[in-house]
């Protein structure tokens, strides 16, 4: 049985880090042929609480060092929408990079390859380094993820098998992001897996994994604790259940575990896992502006696409960053001609199944000068530009530094990122 160890902080994630090491019997980790370490955080964005905490990443770096690690790496691709070289300078990740000798590695400016999932029988594109280094059977690099603790209106809660959907580029990660979704989590954790998985439960995030920061207090939970082990679906398991949930309730959990004896994980853990008896909502919160009119579809209407993360969006620019309203949102198939009829001034069709059905007819009653597009079934950059130009806001509006973002475009680009970004202009 691989232990899976909860810790809490005290105020020293350094301490921590190491008892959660001699907890699980490894306080000696093994290191692979080259003495080489990759950490994955999850640097999905640079908003407040959605990311993992500096601190713990710089303590991980340092433990692996201390225990003859020639040299540690720090790997991410974040969320669609943005670039990893922006998220690392505004969450402070590079700063501790820097500060102890760790190097950097941009996701979406490496060089990708194909691979097949194997259940769903489809190709993605992920970097070629994640391939090399770790899907084949004799793997020379060592690979923690450190997750954080959060729900996800989506997947109901994203840890350690949900932040490995970063190795897919950008392009298949729209192209993914409908019902679909929890199998490409599973079939992602059939051919890589972490050695170590690290949750970050400072805080448990909830109502979704973005808090608004006009509701922040409705968001966040401080625990204090890290929840770590050597096989992230149990510890996935035990992070799932303080945030009040069995992993029969995530599905990408209960499909992973398909072929596995899950019934004495919760007993096997070391920490005291009672004492989380909260039931954490994972829904996004029921907050939505009156100006903004929505028309669903009967049918074609994936809540892990078009609708939660168009919600999302709306909700964060309108109550962070003061965007307006004043616009129609077009989503899902199936939709009354008549009903499409009322709409008046701005539309945005989100998605391919709306676009294909509604908008030529949508063109033909408003005109093709009032309507914005968002193809594919999540394309975060697209709909965060359309979003935008909608809201009046502008994307450099959303980034605590504008030269920052202008800096890390400028390097993205002559680096060759393949991130898809929000268009500036």
């Amino acid at each position: 049985m691989n232990n899976v160890v909860i810790q809490d902080v005290e105020n020293d994630f350094r301490r921590a880090v190491e008892a959660i090491f001699q907890k699980i019997g490894k306080k000696q980790p093994v290191m692979k042929r080259r003495g080489h370490v990759y950490i994955k955080p999850n640097g999905v964005d640079f908003k407040p609480y959605s990311y993992t905490s500096p601190e713990l990443l710089r303590a991980v770096i340092t433990f692996f060092y201390e225990k003859g690690a020639d040299q540690v790496y720090v790997m991410e691709n974040s969320t669609q929408g943005n670039m990893t070289r922006l998220v690392f300078e505004c969450t402070g990740y590079k700063e501790v990079i820097d500060d102890v000798g760790a190097r950097a590695v941009y996701l979406d400016e490496e060089p990708h390859t194909t691979v097949l999932l194997p259940t769903l029988g489809k190709e993605v594109k992920i970097p070629k380094l994640i391939a090399r280094r770790f899907t084949s059977e004799e793997r020379n690099s060592l690979y923690v993820s450190l997750p954080k603790l959060k729900t996800h209106p989506m997947t109901t809660v994203t840890l350690g098998i949900k932040n490995q959907m970063a190795f897919l580029s950008h392009t298949d990660r729209s192209r993914n992001h409908d019902e679909s979704l929890h199998q490409v989590l599973a079939d992602l954790y059939s051919f890589v897996k972490p050695d170590y998985t690290i949750i970050d439960g400072t805080h448990a995030v909830f109502h979704g994994h973005y808090p608004l920061q006009k509701f922040l207090d409705e968001c966040i939970d401080r625990l204090d604790i890290l929840i770590g082990g050597t096989n992230a679906l149990h510890v996935d398991t035990v992070g799932a259940k303080v945030l009040g949930y069995d992993f029969e309730e995530v599905k990408h959990l209960s499909l992973t575990a398909e072929t596995q004896d899950m019934s004495s994980i919760l007993g096997n853990v070391k920490g005291d896992l009672s004492r989380f008896a909260k039931r954490y909502p994972y829904r996004t919160l029921d907050v939505f502006p009156d100006d903004i009119r929505v028309l669903k579809g009967a049918t074609k209407l994936c809540p892990e696409g078009c609708e939660l993360n168009v919600r999302m969006l709306v909700q964060l620019l309108y109550y962070d960053y003061g965007g307006k309203g004043g616009f129609t949102i077009v989503m899902g198939g199936d939709h009354d001609k008549e009903v499409l009829d009322t709409i008046d001034g701005p539309v945005l069709i989100v998605g391919d199944c709306a676009i294909e059905e509604t908008k030529e007819y949508i063109e033909s009653t408003t005109g093709k000068s009032n309507i914005l597009l968002s193809p594919a079934c999540n394309s975060l950059a697209r709909s965060m530009s359309a979003l935008c130009r909608l809201m009046g806001i502008s994307p450099l509006d959303l980034v605590p530094s504008k030269w920052s973002a202008l800096k890390a475009l400028i390097l993205g680009k002559i680096h060759r990122s393949k991130a898809e970004i929000p268009s500036i202009i």
